[in-house]
């Protein structure tokens, strides 16, 4: 495959995982607006450096790995520069509509890889850069998290 047809099926796959990596971007921002911000980013830098995929592997795997390790960057620049910081998350607020984004660090992203996405534990792993048993850990205390969540607001409810 040559390099133009190579550049022209990563855009027209890009469109199609544009609601995946804003998933997966909520999971690691935490907010709307940071989310938006890091999916742009990943498509741009993706269509840049297209030449780097060689077509071997899942184009999702490639850019859940670059959208993972641009946040990682944005993350360090925020405890650099602590007026960079966006006050958007509302800690204490635990109900079922943000159950997912009030997880610790790296909860939401396992959950969302393994439930939401379907990639296999080792895939998973990979894109978060942990090994797999972290992410097994991760993944199980995300499900646990979530289901008491679901226990506190159906008793709520009734």
């Amino acid at each position: 495959m040559n390099q133009a047809s190579l550049s022209t099926d990563i855009r027209r796959d890009l469109v199609a995982l544009l609601p995946r990596l804003r998933r997966f971007a909520l999971t690691l921002t935490g907010n709307a607006p940071e989310a938006d911000a890091l999916v742009r980013e990943v498509a741009d830098r993706a269509i840049q450096k297209s030449h780097h995929w060689k077509g071997e592997d899942r184009l999702e795997n490639w850019l859940f790995s670059m959208m993972r390790s641009r946040a990682d960057e944005a993350r360090k620049r925020k405890r650099v520069d602590p007026d960079a910081a966006d006050s958007g998350n509302a800690p204490g607020n635990h109900n079922s509509s943000n159950a997912l984004l009030s997880m610790p660090e790296g909860f939401a992203s396992a959950l969302l890889l393994a439930d939401v996405e379907g990639f296999t534990y080792a895939e998973g792993a990979a894109i978060l850069s942990i090994p797999t048993d972290q992410f097994v850990a991760r993944l199980c205390a995300a499900r646990l998290k979530l289901s008491s969540v679901g226990t506190a607001t159906s008793e709520r409810r009734a």
